[in-house]
């Protein structure tokens, strides 16, 4: 297992989470089209690629990143391009020979693909071309063709709405609608389902337009940090392909400094460790606590620069201005009541906002209300650590 940092995580080098593998597969043999919520950091990509590189259960997943679309068209056409790459997908005989026997009435009413000897491609000309129609007959045709489930894995979906959003909000309305009737039509006969993840909330983007009612269909699976026992395993297997070793007492003195049991807080601590250390190196608590202090130095700005800037593309003008002040207010003081971010509120005029934003801080990793109490603190203490030195 390499330690892998900054980017998902596959194969050899993805830390298998089975409960949440295991969940997402049992809600798509339930039936139900899936959003997947969970913070920055936690894995949702790599969990996805987990899918398609393994062929859970046996179905057919396309990984499809939409993060740079704006538009509804480029959206559809890129699914439908991506669904085409997908070896299994063209490789499949039930399938091209329905097509090119022309047996299915809706390959018939498809005017955009080329069949080649060795599968379909789309073909270039954009002239009359609606590229809803042409997936919708696509994916209706394979439903009719195929019995094998094609879930089709939609990463950074939220983030297109936004796209979508900054030209017209009727039109990101519009959009989401036009997805939702495609994820509920009963021609795909259950044969395709949908997961929509992203690195924003997916329930709050879609809040903000008043649509709701767009992603009532969805059935949504959170995504959480790693339990204590998968913490520590995986922090013992990275520092073992770095021939280092630890302890119970470094173990115990990882997971209170940490408390926030994410793999890439703990893969930071792992390139920090080996940075320090020699081979053979047992590694101890003042180890652990040097290489959280070195996590937080500017070298490493990189890594958390993102925190803050997504709160400039989360929150305009007063709702940023209350969301910056509540995390430095936090970040100094350990702590704020409820009450205490209520008043708050008041001074930059969002009290009508302000439970919304609490709740897209919440979703989006940086604090949590402590348990059995009214106060709001950061998830992660190496997060509160470089808020406080670079951004109070």
């Amino acid at each position: 297992m390499k330690n892998i940092i900054g980017q998902p995580a596959r194969g050899e080098d993805f830390y298998k989470r089975t409960r949440e593998v295991e969940q997402i597969s049992e809600s798509l043999s339930n039936g139900n089209n899936l959003q997947i919520t969970a913070p920055r950091r936690v894995g949702k990509t790599s969990i996805l690629w987990y899918l398609l590189d393994n062929d859970v259960e046996k179905r057919i997943y396309v990984y499809v990143d939409t993060e740079s679309v704006d538009n509804e068209e480029d959206f559809y056409k890129k699914l439908l391009s991506e669904i085409l790459r997908n070896e299994n997908v063209i490789s499949s005989k039930k399938l091209l020979n329905a097509f090119t026997e022309k047996s299915n009435d809706f390959f018939k009413k498809i005017k955009g693909f080329n069949f080649l000897g060795n599968g379909i491609e789309l073909n270039h000309d954009e002239s009359g071309k609606n590229h809803y129609d042409e997936l919708f007959n696509f994916l209706t045709g394979y439903a009719q063709s195929e019995d094998i489930e094609l879930v089709i894995l939609v990463d950074e979906f939220p983030q297109t709405i936004e796209n979508i959003k900054k030209h017209n909000e009727d039109t990101a309305i519009k959009f989401l609608q036009s997805n939702r009737e495609l994820r509920i039509n009963p021609k795909l006969k259950g044969k395709v389902k949908f997961i929509y993840t992203g690195s924003i909330g997916l329930n709050d983007t879609v809040a903000k337009l008043s649509a709701t009612s767009t992603i009532n269909d969805l059935h949504s699976i959170e995504i959480g940090p790693l339990k204590r026992e998968e913490a520590i395993d995986l922090f013992t297997k990275l520092l073992g392909t770095k021939e280092r070793t630890t302890n119970n007492n470094a173990n115990d003195y990882l997971l209170e400094k940490i408390q926030w049991f994410i793999p890439f807080h703990i893969q930071l601590i792992v390139q920090e460790v080996a940075n320090q250390t020699e081979k053979g190196t047992e590694i101890t608590k003042e180890i652990i606590e040097s290489s959280i202090e070195s996590i937080i130095d500017l070298r490493n700005q990189n890594h958390f620069d993102h925190y803050f800037s997504r709160l400039k593309t989360q929150f305009k003008g007063d709702e940023f201005k209350y969301a910056d002040e509540l995390l430095k207010i936090i970040a100094k003081q350990d702590v704020i009541n409820k009450a205490e971010a209520f008043d708050l509120s008041a001074k930059y005029s969002v009290e009508d906002q302000h439970k919304r934003i609490l709740q897209t801080l919440m979703y989006d990793g940086y604090i949590n209300v402590i348990k059995d109490s009214s106060n709001y603190q950061f998830n992660s203490p190496i997060v509160k650590l470089w808020w406080l030195k670079f951004i109070c």
